[in-house]
């Protein structure tokens, strides 16, 4: 008695298309989500960032009567490396490797930006022109630049 080993060689070629088939959809269902999951915490590491940023504020202010800006010019730019040196305490030679990640590391500019500070009597006389009586913490998304995330001094946060 001879058997047949023909038909128990291999997969059908029908086989193949469904398994390919299957592999197609689920990529095309799993990218987008794994891609929406990435997005998402970026964006709440930012928040946290700029929450960070906040209560540094804060204790900048008990300290010295005024808050701590970074950009008096007109076209805002990444202020992190200033951010961790002020308010983190970062020194100069390490501030881009202070608390908030600096450069490609990070996809968001951080910069504050605050009133000009107009000293009220002589107990200010610490602060200086990079200071101010208020502030506001901006985080940019480096990819989607309409993608704006804020926190002032009286905690009210735009885009979270």
């Amino acid at each position: 008695m001879k058997i047949s080993l023909k038909n128990n060689l291999g997969f059908t070629i029908l086989e193949l298309v469904v398994v390919i088939a299957i592999i197609g959809i689920l990529g095309a269902i799993g990218v987008p989500a794994y891609q929406g999951y990435v997005t998402k915490a970026k964006e709440t590491k930012a928040q946290n960032t700029l929450q960070s940023i906040y209560m540094m504020e804060k204790n900048f202010f008990t300290q010295n009567y005024c808050y701590y800006k970074t950009y008096i010019v007109s076209t805002p730019g990444d202020d992190t490396i200033n951010i961790n040196e002020q308010l983190f305490g970062s020194p100069t030679a390490t501030a881009s490797i202070g608390p908030i990640e600096v450069g490609s590391k990070n996809d968001y500019y951080f910069y504050i930006t605050g009133t000009t500070f107009s000293c009220p009597g002589t107990s200010c006389s610490v602060c200086t022109k990079d200071q101010s009586t208020d502030f506001k913490i901006f985080a940019i998304s480096k990819i989607t630049p309409s993608k704006i995330f804020s926190i002032d001094q009286q905690n009210i946060k735009t885009g979270f």
